[in-house]
């Protein structure tokens, strides 16, 4: 009796099966036609973009092994409006390195600074370029937009924000302020977070501020 039972139930839910397929089936079809047309674009996108981005890395590796500084910088302009962000970051660094090489800070100065502006660029990449700018220009540009500039970022999020304050305890030194740079560079010798390396500078310069 049993089996009679369960033969009559799947009976009935094949039965309930055809109904539904007869009644939705253009519906089935097209969302599993659907679904296999996203996947597929997907997968091509994906093969695209690694395509892509292959290219735009062997670019970087050829400008950067060229040899020359002129024809490496012209190859790296090349990535200027390049797809990968951190490529034409890194490419844009790269030039203005290269220019300072040269000796032609006018020519890369206005690059760092359009980098660490550029905030389609990533955090740490504009950090560095940051980083770079405040060196170069340390004995020329103004204090308050020295300081204006470190704190506009977020040191505390920052990969460079112990550089950045060695930064500013040598910027007050170079402007004369010994005193507040003394404090400055013992605040770095008693921050036990600081590097090691910092705090060797630091040492050193704090002997120059006395």
């Amino acid at each position: 009796m049993s089996d009679i039972l369960r033969q009559i139930d799947a009976d009935l839910r094949k039965d309930r099966l055809l109904k539904i397929w007869k009644t939705y089936w253009v519906y089935i079809v097209g969302i599993i036609v659907g679904l296999l047309v996203i996947l597929t674009s997907y997968q091509l996108y994906l093969s695209s973009t690694q395509s892509k981005n292959e290219k735009i890395v062997e670019q970087y590796i050829n400008a950067v092994n060229s040899g020359d500084a002129s024809n490496t910088i012209d190859l790296l302009s090349e990535l200027d409006d390049s797809s990968n962000s951190y490529i034409k970051g890194f490419a844009k660094l790269k030039k203005a390195e290269l220019y300072m090489i040269l000796d032609d800070e006018e020519s890369a100065v206005p690059i760092l600074e359009s980098i660490f502006n550029d905030s389609s660029l990533d955090e740490i990449i504009r950090d560095l370029a940051l980083y770079k700018y405040l060196m170069f220009q340390i004995d020329i540009i103004a204090d308050e937009k020295f300081n204006e500039l470190i704190n506009a970022r977020d040191l505390q999020k920052s990969r460079f924000k112990f550089l950045f304050k060695e930064l500013q305890a040598l910027k007050v030194l170079i402007s004369g302020d010994k005193m507040k740079s003394s404090s400055l560079f013992q605040g770095i010798l008693d921050d036990p977070e600081f590097p090691t390396d910092i705090k060797t500078r630091a040492e050193k310069f704090l002997k120059i501020s006395r």
